[in-house]
């Protein structure tokens, strides 16, 4: 099989803008859809625009003939038109369509059953993914790429660097894969430059497997000297059971969504470290403990 040339990116936010410079750094030709002209600011040189209604399988399917892949990177409101976009993408003629499923448990099964509210509308898109590529109408590939490593370093999740606190989860012992959006975007290139070996699978990987502790402890390393940091202990699966009767409680709350989120992940109750990944599959290198420092010490050195 041979490799896939034209690619349709559907969102241009942050992981967006990350995929679309390494599809163009692999020499793929790349169509950014989006909802108006504002979208269009900033592609880079010899990158495609057009402006699609995403509510209509004609009009997609008119902007999407030609392309052999579709990426979609849509945020949580644009979710549940991957359905209308995929349906365009078949009559388009489509080959493979990557889904805005960048999560790290969302193909687990015990996360499947227990975060209904928070994996649904990716859930729905799953289903309807399989089921279309049972019938041969389309392909697919799912991403399970752990936390986004740019945000562990810089958002409070891990700890909060900003009021110099921390929450540990078992006292931050839980492993976790992480992969950085720049990386992402590598893997979801290889895979389009190996469609045969990526067809139908849920293609895991990540740059390197952290512990909350070591992240917790590379932001106290690179703190000013003389700061004192709280520490509050959580025990996980009360911690765990907290935020997930929150989110039940109040689906559509962003804030109990996130922290179901992060429940997740530092728990230990999901495969958030992946012990298999298919790296290799997709040419996407590994980081070391050297590397994930040197990233503290850009974000952090004073």
């Amino acid at each position: 099989m041979s490799t896939y040339q034209n690619v349709a990116l559907l969102g241009k936010g942050f992981l967006g803008s990350a995929i679309l410079t390494e599809l163009v750094n692999a020499g793929l030709a790349v169509t950014v859809l989006g909802r108006s002209e504002s979208a269009k600011e900033g592609l880079p040189s010899g990158v495609k625009f057009a402006t699609v209604d995403y509510s209509s399988v004609d009009d997609l399917t008119a902007v999407l003939r030609g392309q052999d892949a579709v990426v979609s990177t849509v945020s949580k409101g644009g979710l549940l038109t991957q359905n209308i976009v995929i349906d365009a993408s078949i009559k388009a003629g489509v080959k493979r369509y990557i889904p805005s499923d960048w999560g790290t448990f969302t193909t687990d099964p015990k996360a499947q059953r227990e975060l209904v509210p928070v994996l649904g509308p990716m859930l729905d898109v799953q289903r309807y993914l399989a089921e279309k590529a049972r019938t041969g109408e389309i392909e697919h590939t799912i991403f399970s790429i752990g936390a986004f490593l740019d945000l562990l370093t810089t958002v409070p999740i891990a700890f909060d660097y900003a009021s110099k606190t921390v929450e540990l989860w078992d006292g931050g012992r839980h492993r976790l894969s992480t992969t950085s959006v720049s990386s992402i975007g590598k893997a979801v290139a290889g895979a389009l430059k190996n469609p045969g070996a990526t067809k139908n699978l849920n293609i895991k990987v990540h740059e390197l497997v952290v512990t909350q502790r070591q992240l917790y402890e590379l932001a106290k390393k690179y703190s000013p000297p003389g700061t004192e940091w709280k520490e509050v202990e959580l025990e996980g699966e009360a911690a765990f059971n907290e935020a997930l009767n929150g989110v039940k409680e109040d689906p559509y709350n962003e804030g109990k969504i996130m922290g179901a989120i992060k429940a997740g992940m530092l728990s230990g109750r999901y495969e958030s470290a992946y012990e298999q990944v298919d790296n290799e599959l997709v040419g996407l290198p590994f980081l070391t403990e050297a590397d994930l420092e040197a990233r503290f010490a850009a974000v952090y050195k004073s």
